[in-house]
């Protein structure tokens, strides 16, 4: 530290010890109550606490800290002593050395300038208080002073962290007062201090604190110590004050204190001011009046008040009305500072901001100042009122607030009044210099005068205001004369229309006849003499005529003299009926004049006239002949306008009594409903009229809601019932009493599924207003809502009110039920009944079955058999593609889930098992093949997959009850006898039976009574009936079973299926008896000679149903069945003789590669063919791994060759068709592809370019199959094209062009944001993903050579940028967070079926990986090219966590493998190590005792990041020749187009040895690159012939490219190759 600086901080010092250390000073009184103090505990200046005897060293660093200048240092301070003493173990608590300590430094730290100190200070406060318990209480003392002042802190937030530690410790309001009493004696000295010895200088070290914190702070210790004296007056008790009088007496009479009532900060006004509050209420006797008057009046009248209005005017208010003479006889101020002048000073200036409190405690201050105080003696005789001046510039100062004007304007009247009061003030000249001119003012507003300006607001003391000028009668009555004149003459002297300023002329008119008659309604309201009253009306009566002259003279065109003539009317109705000359002047006005001025701009007042006469005369004949006059003018906005307020009011009623008038004028009203807005404001009027027609109401009304379903009209009539609804609700009422439609709230409800937010927010609201209005008749909203369902539930057109809200009404509905009774009416009222479901089944059954469903049931080909109704019913749906069938089928499910079905009958509930039974059918049909016609495509396919799945498991648990519940028995009986004959109802009823009867449990001997005797035998006589196949599926006995199928099989055995009319329903049965899963065991058991002779005569069937067919045409229907059901048939016999020989295994396996020749036409028709044949050749393969016979292998043996050609033939024809929507068609693919998969032998076709277009087919399945069979041919292949390679220099290998086709269009993000992984992968993803894959095994089995010419292929096409920017995005940019690739093994793909979406993430992730292994030099391309930054950090920070480790780590394998692998040869000798955990590979070949070293370290981004080579030891060459092999190695390396298995690496490394080795045998090296081997592999070969040096070609390339010469790099001379 300099000298200068030392001196400075003693003479502080000095400073600081002289004002505060001297017993002598100005406060040597009050050291016998607080005692001597050797220094201030607030001052900057003290001397540091002992820290060595404190324990722990961080809480010494602590308090070190604390003792800093930076605040943040202090903040992190606190906070680590506050966590050491949370810290403390209760019965250890703070130690004594740490109390001492914090007693130093806490009253200076609460008052720092940084509030997240104070705010820290007052916390720790109450932790060490909290840890130190009673060991405490003796530092209470010189504590509580400061702790208690932060209660008090400016700011909130320090003021609650002291609050709180209070509370903490003194846990409840006793405890804590407790404190006040017990140290009030040391509070009042820490008071003091702070008030009377502390300046801006001793708080604050003027070197490092800026002037304006210093200044802060001073006056925040300020204000909390006054705060604090000013609580303690407050809220201690008398007894505890008493022991310290004479110190707050002291304190109370100091002139320092008062002083501070005129500080520059507002918070220390305050304080001082809540101080002298609470001493005059408290304490008033302690104080000087004498320096209260000087401190408080005189200076602090002058200063601003911002901020402390309220306060001061509070204080002021309290000390006037305590003692007056403050004001006078302890007032000092002389001349331009009497008490007078600052007062008006004072008024001046307004509530400075302040509330309108601030006004009424100047209401109270100017009602108990004195006379003298507001008149001088001097200025009575002069009349000079400058108060209510001041007053008036006070409340007119444009800073202040409107709010305060009514408060302002009391104050200021209330001081008039107490004026009248004064002797010798001349009353009447007070009234007009400061009350009249309010009038004028008010009325005729000028810039002059606008300190007079009170606005409307204001209005209610204009009573009070005229209470006091009446007292002036004479003054008043003339005042009002002139101002009813003047008006007047603004009248006649308004603007004529043509001028442009024509409507702001007419609008100044009628704002003043506004004000004009509150003033006049004001002076009749009031106790005013007889004579003002007679002088208004007369007034009043002038008006009247002089308006009424006006109009008539200029035809009804100054349309303010007309409003001011309906005003006169309206104010003054009760007097003027006692003037018959009045009433008759304005009578013949209304009926001869007005008609003619109904089109001029003064008919809203015009009309708004004759509404105020109608109840003095009968208006009705007179309106209705002015409605007419309007009605028969042409158009014109003029008209519009007379019409709009002639039905605005009561006596449109009048028109009802015209039915001619009524409808014209509902037609002229029409076309505010038929979208003119421009007479929006017409109709809202007419319809928000409760005293209109009901008649042109309701008319009006309906053509709205007629208008709701046309297009274009659809959002105007919203706007116009929202308009009914708001401000006409009887119209609603009325419309709903008089109709049993509920047409209205359906539409609404309907439009409020409009794609258009604009029609669907605005519907929603008006049908929750039109709600709302019903619901007022709980009973009447009842009914109408079940209207509603019963009118849309089974119905399906577009008008429907669809799903969701319907059944949002019926859970209203639901909701107002709450007893048993009524929800059974409400059953028997919503459940559909049997006639509902049959009308809504019946156009579902007309339509054609498609034959594909065979392989989804029981029935197979027997929906083939299904009779056509013969008529065609269109299915109708509603706007959500919906069928009727489906909409009851979803609600009734919906009442089920609301507990409906358990309060319906049992013959209701019966009717609701079958038809859900059916309709679930019906469901699973759709959801099977997209054709079906139970809901159209563009549905939300969720809600309707969500309803049929859980209806479906209803159902199951009602099956599983079983007959046992009657009104299932009833159901399944139904349903049966439903299913005899061959139509559609009869097989769905099928269907429904026998799921039904399959979930049955056992056991149920109800479920044999409801098959019966009969019906079994009628599977015998009658196979053409579905209840024969339906009764099949209910039987339980095996030996009836077995009867059945030994009767069928016998009846098959020796018949011609072709020509015997019950060959197929047969067939059909005797599945339906082998897909019982319980047969099976019984099938062995049948004597295998009679299944052998129905096998032979089956497979001597199918030949001749293929031979009848003919070589190329396809088989007819009904023949394609039969072999269908044949096939079928013998899936589960043949198993049973897979020991039993015989040719007919062969003459199967022919009908089978027949199936699938290339003749196949693919149809829906063809698909159970297709499937069973397939079904049927999976189980013979089946059969032939086991213990078979030689006939079932040699066939196999015999025909694989054509049926892989015919799986293959499948495989083109199934591709051209997509599967998702069509599960049939799904199913044959999916069996397909497992046929494929499994199959012991490779499939291989003719041709590979037949199978590349399956690729992109859309079945997975068949995507799958493709790919199964390129996968494991291509890897083979690769052997024959490196020989054709090998043998031939110019041979150019190239990947398929038919696959890398499939590689062009890489998937976006974009295209895939609507794409659900969740359900399924998007087959042209999977196709792009495959193709890559495929590409890749080109490199399997592959040389060097033609891996190099698939790179380059790669390379011209630009192929790999697309699949890197799809993984880039799909796996890490476009979310979140990167995908996790720890979770998934990287290296190797197996398909994920179950998980689509982790199944494209691990298929992308492999795919990367392959791309770094196999194409590094072409990805590392496309990642240093990417134009966003952001993007490259992302990728190469993921690769290095997750891709990056498993390439390393493959590359140094193959590494090792190679060097393990490499022939050992003694001239060429190289020695490689790698390391995985360096990632690094270190070669070194031995010289002599020595050996060159160089490492190759892979970086953790390899390979978006480049290998770099360092040499470790060179022996015998020079360092620029070194260098020049290390360069070329790492060229080698990184420039390598070779990827995967190492080859990079292993050609860096080969380039190395071969320079180290050639240069050691004496080649001669390139005197470019200073290497034997360039980087592209070769060696030196062009010499230059004057010089005779050798180069590499590459080398020579660019040096002649970048110095743009052709010399030689040595010699300079024209380089010519020897």
């Amino acid at each position: 530290m300099s000298k200068k600086s030392f001196k400075l901080q003693a003479s502080s010092s000095r400073a600081v010890s002289g004002a505060f250390g001297a017993p002598d000073g100005p406060l040597g009184a009050l050291g016998g109550h607080f005692g001597a103090v050797s220094s201030s505990p607030l001052s900057y200046v003290y001397e540091p606490p002992d820290l060595s005897n404190i324990s722990e060293p961080n809480v010494v660093v602590a308090f070190k800290n604390l003792q800093k200048k930076d605040s943040t240092t202090k903040a992190k301070a606190l906070e680590d002593l506050l966590k050491y003493v949370s810290g403390l173990a209760p019965k250890d608590g703070v130690e004594e050395a740490v109390l001492e300590s914090w007693i130093k430094v806490y009253p200076r730290t609460a008052i720092d300038t940084p509030r997240r100190v104070r705010q820290l200070a007052h916390l720790l406060q109450g932790a060490i208080v909290r840890a130190s318990g009673k060991k405490f209480a003796r530092c209470m003392p010189d504590i509580a002073g400061p702790w208690l002042a932060g209660m008090f802190d400016g700011d909130k937030m320090v003021t609650n962290a002291a609050t709180e530690s209070l509370k903490q410790v003194f846990q409840t309001e006793e405890k804590l007062n407790n404190v006040w009493k017990l140290y009030l004696g040391s509070i009042l000295g820490y008071c003091s201090d702070a008030v009377f010895k502390e300046t801006t200088n001793t708080l604050s070290d003027e070197r490092i604190v800026s002037p304006d914190d210093a200044f802060a702070k001073h006056a925040r210790v300020i204000a909390s110590a006054v705060h604090v004296v000013r609580y303690a007056i407050d809220n201690t008790p008398e007894d505890a004050l008493g022991k310290h009088q004479g110190t707050l007496q002291y304190f109370l009479r100091q002139k320092k204190l008062w002083e501070f009532s005129s500080h520059s900060d507002p918070a220390v006004r305050r304080a001082v001011y809540r101080l002298l509050d609470s001493s005059l209420a408290q304490k008033p006797g302690m104080m000087d009046l004498e320096i209260i008057s000087s401190c408080v009046l005189l200076s602090s009248l002058s200063i601003s008040q911002t901020s402390s209005a309220v306060a001061y005017s509070r204080v002021l208010a309290h000390l006037t009305k305590y003692d007056p003479t403050v004001w006078t006889e302890h007032y000092k101020g002389t001349g331009k500072k009497t008490a007078h002048k600052r007062l008006i000073q004072f008024l001046a200036k307004g509530s400075q901001g302040a509330s309108s409190e601030y006004w009424e405690e100047i209401d109270t201050l100017l009602s108990n100042t004195p006379q003298t105080v507001l008149v001088p003696p001097a200025d009575v005789t002069d009349h000079s009122f400058d108060v209510f001046e001041a007053l008036r510039d006070g409340i007119s100062n444009r800073e202040e607030p409107r709010t305060n004007q009514a408060a302002a304007w009391n104050a200021y009247l209330n001081l008039v009044a107490r004026f009248q009061t004064f002797p010798k003030v001349d009353r009447e000249r007070l009234i007009d210099s400061t009350v009249m001119p309010i009038f004028v003012e008010y009325i005729t507003p000028s810039r002059k005068t606008s300190s007079w300006t009170m606005s409307t607001s204001q209005e209610s003391i204009l009573p009070v205001a005229i209470q006091l000028a009446s007292a002036s009668q004479e003054n008043f009555i003339k005042q009002w004369r002139d101002l009813s004149q003047a008006l007047i003459q603004d009248m006649q002297a308004s603007l004529p229309e043509q001028s442009k300023d024509f409507e702001r002329s007419q609008d100044a008119i009628v704002t003043k006849a506004r004000r004009w008659f509150v003033l006049q309604v004001a002076v009749m309201k009031v106790e005013v003499s007889q004579e003002i009253r007679t002088a208004v009306i007369d007034t009043t009566e002038l008006e009247i005529r002089s308006a009424i002259a006006l109009l008539k003279a200029r035809n009804g065109k100054p349309h303010g003299a007309a409003f001011h003539l309906g005003c006169a009317v309206r104010s003054m109705e009760d007097v003027l009926a006692s003037r018959e000359d009045v009433k008759t002047l304005v009578g013949d006005f209304v009926a001869t004049d007005v008609p003619d001025l109904l089109l001029s701009p003064s008919a809203p007042h015009l009309i708004w006239l004759l509404s105020l006469l109608n109840g003095v005369t009968d208006m009705g004949p007179l309106y209705r002949s002015n409605l007419r006059t309007v009605l028969r003018a042409p158009d014109s906005n003029a008209k519009k306008r007379a019409l709009q307020f002639l039905v605005l009011y009561p006596f449109v009623a009048h028109v009802s009594q015209d039915q001619e008038l009524l409808e014209s004028l509902a037609a002229t009203l029409q076309p505010a409903v038929e979208n003119d807005a421009a007479q929006d404001a017409i109709l809202k009027t007419a319809m928000a009229n409760p005293d209109a027609p009901s008649q042109l109401t309701q008319s009006l009304l309906g053509r709205m809601i007629d208008n709701l379903t046309i297009d274009g009209h659809q959002l105007a009539s919203l706007r116009d019932l929202e308009t009914v609804a708001k401000h006409g609700p009887e119209v609603i009422k009325e419309y709903d009493a008089s109709t049993e439609d509920s047409g209205l709230l359906t539409k609404l409800m309907l439009l409020t599924e409009s794609p258009e937010p604009a029609i669907y927010q605005r519907a929603w609201n008006v049908s929750q207003i039109i709600q709302s209005i019903s619901s007022a008749d709980p009973a009447q909203a009842y009914q109408k809502k079940v209207r509603i369902i019963r009118q849309n539930l089974d119905t399906s057109e577009e008008d429907a009110l669809p799903m969701i809200p319907l059944m949002e009404i019926m859970q209203q509905v639901m909701n107002q039920c709450e007893k048993e009774r009524e929800r059974a009416a409400l059953a028997d009222e919503l459940l559909p009944d049997e006639s509902q479901w049959n009308d809504a089944l019946r156009p579902l059954y007309a339509a054609r079955l498609n034959p594909s469903l065979a392989i989804m049931n029981a029935a197979g080909t027997a929906v083939s058999l299904v009779e056509s109704s013969g008529s065609s019913i269109p299915v109708t749906y509603d706007k959500d593609g919906l069928s009727a069938a489906f909409r009851m089928f979803w609600f009734t499910y919906s009442l089920i889930e609301l507990g409906v079905l358990e309060h319906a009958t049992d013959e209701r509930r019966s009717c609701v098992y079958r038809y859900l039974a059916v309709v679930s059918r019906l469901a699973g049909d759709r959801m099977s093949i997209e054709s079906s016609n139970l809901w159209k495509e563009h549905t939300a396919e969720h809600q309707v997959l969500f309803v049929t799945i859980e209806v479906q498991k209803l159902l199951q648990i009602w099956y599983r009850k079983g007959p046992s519940n009657a009104s299932v028995f009833n159901a399944l009986s139904k349903l049966l006898e439903d299913s005899h004959g061959m139509t559609a109802r009869a097989y769905y009823s099928s269907l429904a039976f026998s799921a039904m009867a399959e979930e049955v449990t056992e056991g149920h001997s109800k479920l044999d009574a409801i098959v019966g005797s009969d019906n079994l035998k009628s599977i015998k006589d009658s196979p053409n009936d579905f209840a024969g196949i339906a009764a099949i599926s209910a039987i339980r006995d095996l030996n009836v079973l077995t009867r059945v199928f030994n009767e069928l099989l016998s009846t098959l055995t020796g018949c011609d299926l072709r020509r015997y009319a019950n060959g197929l329903p047969n067939l059909v049965m005797l599945n339906a008896i082998l897909a019982n899963e319980d047969f099976a065991d019984v099938l062995s058991s049948i004597p295998k000679q009679r299944l052998v002779f129905f096998v032979q005569h089956a497979s001597s069937q199918l030949v001749t149903l293929h031979q009848s067919a003919g070589s190329d045409a396809p088989m007819m229907i009904t023949d394609l069945n039969i072999v269908t059901e044949i096939l079928r048939a013998l899936t589960p016999v043949l198993p049973v003789l897979s020991e039993t020989y015989g040719s007919f295994w062969n003459d199967v396996l022919e009908r089978i590669g027949e199936t699938w020749s290339p003749k196949l036409e693919l149809s829906d028709e063809a698909l159970p063919l297709i499937h069973a044949s397939l079904r049927l050749y999976s189980s013979l393969l089946r059969c032939a791994t086991g213990d078979s016979n030689d006939d079932l292998d040699d066939a196999i043996d015999s025909h694989r060759e054509s049926t892989s050609s015919g799986m293959v033939n499948l495989l083109n024809v199934l591709s051209r068709l997509p599967d998702r929507e069509h599960k049939p068609r799904m199913l044959v693919n999916e069996l397909l592809a497992r046929l494929i998969a499994r199959s012991e032998r490779p499939i291989n076709p003719e041709s590979p370019l037949e199978i590349f277009p399956i690729l992109a087919s859309e079945s997975i399945a068949l995507q799958g199959a493709a790919y199964e069979i390129l996968h494991h041919g291509i890897p083979k292949e690769q052997e024959n094209v490196s020989l054709d390679k090998a043998l031939s220099k110019d041979y150019v290998a190239k990947l398929p062009e038919e696959l890398l086709s499939l590689a062009l269009e890489a998937p976006t993000m974009e295209s895939l944001e609507d794409v659900n992984f969740k359900r399924s992968m998007p087959a042209s993803v999977r196709t792009y993903m495959l193709t890559w894959h495929l590409i890749f095994d080109h490199w399997i089995g592959a040389s060097d050579a033609v891996k190099n010419d698939y790179v380059n292929g790669i390379k011209e096409g630009s192929y790999i940028n697309g699949l890197l920017d799809f993984a880039s995005e799909f796996l890490i940019t476009s979310r979140p967070r990167p995908i996790d690739a720890s979770k998934f093994e990287l290296t190797t793909y197996r398909p994920d079926e179950e998980i689509p979406e982790k199944d494209a993430q691990w298929f992308l992730m492999h795919l990367y990986y392959l791309a770094l292994k196999y194409l590094p030099t072409l990805a590392k391309a496309w990642w240093r090219d990417n134009t966003s930054r952001q993007t490259q950090t992302s990728v190469e920070s993921w690769t290095e966590k997750y891709i990056s480790p498993h390439i390393i780590a493959s590359e140094l394998h193959a590494v090792s493998a190679w060097a393990a692998s490499r022939d050992t040869d003694p001239d060429q000798p190289l020695t490689v190590k790698t390391s995985t955990p360096a990632r690094e590979i270190t070669a070194s070949i031995p010289i002599d005792e020595q050996a060159m070293t160089i490492a190759i370290a892979l970086p953790p981004s390899y390979p978006l990041s480049r290998a770099t080579v360092a040499g470790l030891q060179r022996v015998g060459v020079t360092e620029q020749k070194w260098r020049g092999w290390i360069i070329t190695t790492q060229g080698v390396i990184n420039f390598s187009d070779l990827g995967g298995g190492g080859q990079s690496l292993v050609d860096g490394l080969a380039a190395w040895r071969r320079n180290v080795t050639a240069t050691l045998k004496g080649q001669t090296e390139c005197a470019i690159c200073y290497s034997v081997v360039s980087a592209d592999r070769q060696l030196p070969s062009k010499r230059c012939a004057t010089c005779k040096n050798l180069f590499h070609g590459s080398c020579l390339y660019k040096w002649f490219k970048s110095s743009n010469s052709s010399g030689c790099p040595l010699c300079r001379n024209q380089f010519s190759y020897a």
